[in-house]
């Protein structure tokens, strides 16, 4: 398997490029349960856990990770793409082999050895491989092994929707639930609890109900809405200018 090796050198380049990649490929990212994140015991370390759709999902918890600055981030990434974007393991990536089980069985003790450390955060998507997002996520059996190998740690769920709205760059919609203990988890538990949030999602978008909803990536302004704000900002009126349409 390939190991992480953290360079703070390189997430300090790294996490700039990424940022600026998010903004040029999305209007927005939107997170309700933020709080959810920042409030994580320092003291306990975290599995986090999300459904998988898109190549986007390991860069979206790389950077929201960056917003509970106390804990240290890892995440399990199929060997095939790690191998050939090797430079992540300098933010924390490591890999898993699902094909071979004398490997696979190596990145869970790998993982394992990982939540002893109490700053940690490791992420893993217990689908197992990228699903369309219209499907129900099914874990694979045995995600919660890593639970019952760290009863101490916090497991916290998590869930995207990439969604587009009145611009011409979708948005991505978050939602962080309250975390449960492993000592209580199940692969039942945590396949229920990416869907709870995922019909959390799901029921906000269908209405557009920003309620509870935090920006955590600002809107890289449209050519119309540069030319508004231009408009605006002649009229002395910038109070009335929206970076949305």
């Amino acid at each position: 398997m390939i190991t992480a090796q953290k360079s703070n050198f390189a997430d300090w380049i790294l996490y700039r490029f990424f940022r600026r990649s998010l903004r040029n490929h999305f209007f927005t990212i939107r997170c309700r349960g933020i709080e959810n994140l920042r409030d994580l015991d320092p003291d306990s370390p975290t599995l986090a856990f999300s459904n998988h759709t898109n190549w986007w999902d390991g860069l979206l918890v790389y950077y929201i990770t960056r917003l509970a600055p106390h804990k240290s981030f890892f995440v399990m990434m199929d060997e095939r793409q790690l191998s050939k974007n090797r430079f992540l393991r300098k933010l924390g990536a490591f890999s898993v082999d699902l094909t071979n089980s004398i490997h696979a069985a190596a990145a869970v003790r790998y993982a394992v050895n990982l939540l002893q450390t109490n700053n940690s955060l490791v992420w893993i998507f217990p689908q197992g491989e990228i699903i369309a997002p219209h499907l129900p996520v099914k874990v694979k059996q045995g995600t919660n092994y890593l639970a019952s190998k760290a009863p101490h740690a916090q497991m916290l769920p998590v869930a995207f929707r990439f969604q587009f709205f009145k611009e011409d760059r979708p948005e991505v919609w978050m939602e962080i639930l309250p975390h449960f203990h492993a000592k209580e988890s199940s692969d039942e538990r945590i396949e229920e609890s990416c869907n709870e949030a995922l019909r959390r999602l799901d029921l906000a978008i269908a209405a557009k109900d920003l309620t509870g909803f935090e920006r955590i990536l600002e809107p890289k302004l449209t050519i119309n809405k540069k030319w508004e704000w231009v408009q605006l900002a002649f009229k002395g009126r910038l109070k009335e200018f929206s970076p949305e349409n």
